[in-house]
């Protein structure tokens, strides 16, 4: 039993060290993990991207969407990038 207790709280621990759900973690995701979009080396690096733009008023949730709908699409995400500047 105590083993069992000591796995569940593991993996609790590793849950709360996951991307926290924001449209910047989210896009990031989407462009990084999903679509190895060659644009950002890592995905911390998309993230402070993203969150820089965010905070000179870019509609991040906005982008994220259009990202998402996307679907990997390179020339979409580039337009994605330009219809939320």
């Amino acid at each position: 039993m105590p083993r069992a207790i000591t796995a569940l709280l593991l993996l609790a621990a590793c849950e709360s060290t996951s991307t926290p759900a924001t449209p910047c973690g989210d896009m990031c995701d989407e462009l990084v993990r999903t679509c190895s979009y060659q644009a950002y080396p890592s995905f911390e690096s998309c993230l402070q991207g993203c969150e820089y733009e965010q905070t000179n008023g870019r509609d991040t949730s906005g982008q994220k969407d259009c990202v998402l709908d996307a679907a990997c699409d390179t020339f979409a995400i580039v337009e994605c990038e330009h219809a939320y500047e």
